[in-house]
């Protein structure tokens, strides 16, 4: 195991502006879905991109370009700029007033390369991480009555910078908080255009409940229990270490070698892989453990969502087992729990008993007693958007722990390494006596022949 080296720099952050859309825009309340606002996503997805110089930018202003790009974007992704508020029965509603989101510009004692030079290179979790976006919000908390994306540009002693920025995960999902980043980045590189290539679309009308509504699959995923939802504090949070995992393709092939018959996804075989060494970390034999794996309904189910559609459309299907047969059955066992669930879930069916189920039972959050969300992040690029300055080195989710349960939750990201050894990334957090147990159970897995380099840093 490898532990991430200390860098201290200093960074100079400025006073908290509300940034608002550049011309008036529509003053009214939007529905959210049943997905939007359930209890297990209201917490905050935080993202993060690291850029290089670039001599063709060298006289422009990374804050100024992005400050002026987040007015212009928010014309037409009005709701962003407006508040979440309490309605009926526990439902929450965007009430769009134009009140603006928080920006924050900074400067940085340091160079790209020393961040690059930090054991692991430049991937989670990065030196620092609490000075480069100073409004991090860790849970449940901040949901309502509060702005709904935070974000900070960080100017770097080499010419480089840092855009992080978090959303508010009711009003977005990870593709969501893509396409409003796309925008911001096209009217960085054309500040004259006059709208965003692909037009954002809200239609959240479309993932109404059915009348009746109707539970047609047994949801599991949620909890069965009419207690209320506890909501973690801060400190609870960043007691767990954080620590990013990099599955190299060789990586990926030994584990997927292990599993006979059909093509294996490589989601299915580095989950199942994190899944049974998470396991054999933290729970008893005796435990029943749950992975849970959000899909997005996007582009496969219908009614088909319209294009830019940036609200959360992922809906969260369960695998389940009890500790001891994911223990003690080889790494197929895991796999095959994870294809069937996945062929179980296939029509348009089950999203809309998602909705109706929700609807019938109400904000319940997700069942968080052994259980372990992997969210695939793999096919989003954040690493491509081009705010001037090129390629990001870093783009992508910027830390574990962003679910309203402490380290229950591990994105997984694709990835090059400094050496330019390309695979995937898996961001987690565990307590940080757990750390050296959970190491040695992904190196057990992968079989030690191509041990995975692994990063951990306590916050």
């Amino acid at each position: 195991m490898k532990m991430a080296k200390m860098l201290n720099f200093r960074v100079q952050v400025s006073v908290p502006e509300l940034i608002r859309p550049e011309k008036p825009t529509p003053r009214n309340f939007q529905y959210l879905s049943n997905i939007d606002d359930q209890s297990g996503l209201r917490n905050h997805i935080p993202f993060v991109h690291f850029y290089p110089p670039s001599k063709a930018m060298q006289a422009q202003d990374p804050v100024v370009l992005i400050k002026q790009a987040l007015s212009k974007v928010l014309v037409y992704y009005f709701p962003v700029a407006g508040r979440l508020r309490n309605s009926d029965n526990g439902k929450l509603v965007v009430e769009c007033n134009g009140e603006g989101v928080i920006f924050r510009e900074a400067n940085a004692g340091v160079e790209l390369a020393e961040l690059r030079e930090v054991d692991g290179g430049l991937r989670p979790p990065f030196p620092q991480w609490d000075k480069l976006l100073v409004d991090d919000i860790w849970g449940s908390n901040f949901i309502t009555d509060s702005p709904l994306l935070r974000m900070q540009v960080t100017r770097l002693a080499c010419g480089g910078f840092v855009l992080a920025y978090t959303f508010n995960h009711c009003i977005c999902d990870a593709y969501g908080a893509y396409l409003f980043m796309q925008a911001i980045s096209e009217f960085c590189r054309n500040p004259n255009r006059t709208s965003p290539s692909s037009l954002p679309s809200w239609g959240r009308e479309i993932l109404r409940p059915r009348s009746p509504p109707t539970i047609s699959y047994p949801h599991t995923e949620y909890d069965s229990s009419h207690s209320p939802t506890i909501i973690f504090t801060e400190t609870q949070f960043k007691h767990l270490a954080q620590t990013s995992v990099f599955f190299s393709r060789t990586d990926i092939s030994l584990l997927k070698n292990q599993i006979p018959g059909q093509k294996v996804p490589t989601f299915d075989a580095v989950a199942s892989c994190l899944w049974r060494a998470r396991t054999r970390t933290l729970l008893s034999p005796e435990s029943t453990t749950r992975l849970l794996f959000p899909i997005d309904t996007r582009f496969r189910y219908k009614p088909l969502l319209p294009k830019g559609y940036y609200g959360s459309a992922v809906v969260f299907p369960c695998a389940i087992t009890e500790a001891s047969k994911l223990d003690g059955k080889p790494l197929p066992y895991a796999a095959n729990l994870i294809s069937t669930v996945k062929q179980q879930v296939t029509g348009d069916e089950y999203r809309a008993s998602v909705l109706d189920f929700i609807e019938i039972n109400g904000r319940r959050g997700f069942c968080a007693e052994g259980a372990f969300v992997v969210s695939d992040m793999t096919r989003l690029r954040f690493t491509d958007i081009d705010f001037g300055w090129g390629q990001a080195l870093y783009g992508g989710p910027a830390r574990a722990g962003t679910g309203v349960v402490p380290g229950m939750v591990t994105s997984i990201i694709t990835h090059k390494s400094e050496e330019g050894i390309e695979g995937v990334l898996a961001l987690v957090s565990l307590p940080p006596e757990s750390l050296e147990r959970f190491h040695k159970e992904i190196r057990k897995e992968i079989g030690c022949v191509a041990p995975s380099k692994l990063i951990s840093s306590a916050l």
